[in-house]
């Protein structure tokens, strides 16, 4: 492995707790258009910044709010330019570094800094993951407490992680919580074993998941059996991720962003090739279809869990 590519690694390693006293509970109010944001304090300049719930440790900036705040990318290493479907654009170029922040209410540490040429958020400065918060518990408020709501325990990962884990039909699949996400979106190996389970089928309709500003991946419409559910979370508008070839097989009308090279999370199985190739690992990312119908979501870093008080 190259030497730039090591220290890139340990620059995105997760990053010890440090010694200051966290405090117990933090309460976050959801805005209007149903995410949390909270002031942060990042060098030179408070931001406005997006806390989401579905990556682990890092700060996630547009390039303007981390030019104000006077950021520079880490020596040597620090800067590199990606190709992916995910980006905007399709390109862009990512600088680095380690950054000490400062969430308004709670103590500062430093966390891994990427801040991107292309804008990476339309509604903020940035996008924060809530596991970096330095709380024992963090308290997503979505609204009051919905009739007959139950209380749903979600095992965390591991420590440090905001994701969860679960098996199904051989596949360990990774699923995430995204207030940010109108729709549940999962990429081909987790579509496929989901559909293999019987829980869910496909419906020849397209829809695009937008999880940048300026990105539109197609996926097709699942149809979930009835009562389907994984780990207690109910299957309703769900999508799996397709490419640009599958969707204008199925609808000619295809507006998507991404393009004629293959994207990982598309595929499962490709066949004509010397090498078969089986795509990213299992991913699902739990969007408001679901989480829409829960009135709190707490992270209980404490106990390494997630509760979700939710009228499923």
């Amino acid at each position: 492995m190259k030497s730039g590519a090591i220290a890139l690694a340990l620059l995105l390693a997760p990053v010890p707790v440090l010694a200051a006293k966290a405090p117990q509970v933090l309460t976050l109010k959801v805005a209007e258009n149903g995410n949390p944001y909270l002031p942060v304090a990042v060098k030179k300049a408070t931001l406005n910044i997006r806390i989401a719930l579905s990556f682990d440790t890092a700060l996630i900036l547009n390039q303007a709010p981390a030019q104000r705040a006077g950021l520079k990318p880490f020596p040597f290493f620090g800067k590199r330019t990606f190709r992916n479907a995910m980006i905007p654009g399709g390109e862009a170029t990512f600088r680095f570094n380690l950054a000490s922040i400062t969430p308004q209410g709670l103590p500062d540490r430093k966390v891994p800094t990427v801040w991107v040429s292309r804008p990476i958020a339309s509604d903020a400065d940035g996008i924060l993951t809530i596991g970096a918060l330095k709380a024992d518990r963090v308290d997503v408020i979505l609204r009051d407490t919905l009739p007959n709501s139950r209380t749903l325990i979600l095992k965390k990962k591991g420590t440090g992680e905001t994701g969860i884990n679960t098996s199904l039909g051989g596949e360990e699949i990774d699923i995430s919580l995204e207030l940010n996400s109108p729709v549940t979106v999962m990429n081909a190996r987790a579509g496929e074993a989901l559909i293999k389970a019987g829980l869910l089928r496909r419906v020849n309709e397209i829809g695009y998941w937008r999880p940048f500003p300026g990105v539109a991946l197609p996926w097709q419409r699942l149809k979930a059996s009835p009562g389907a559910n994984i780990l207690g979370l109910p299957l309703k508008d769900t999508g799996v991720r397709i490419s640009e070839a599958e969707a204008r097989a199925i609808d000619a009308a295809a507006r998507g962003t991404s393009t004629e090279t293959d994207d990982e999370d598309t595929i499962t199985v490709t066949a004509g090739r010397e090498k078969k190739k089986r795509g990213r690992d299992p991913w699902i990312l739990i969007g408001r279809d679901v989480l829409d119908q829960c009135s709190r979501i707490i992270f209980d870093r404490a106990n390494e869990r997630w509760l979700l008080t939710c009228a499923f």
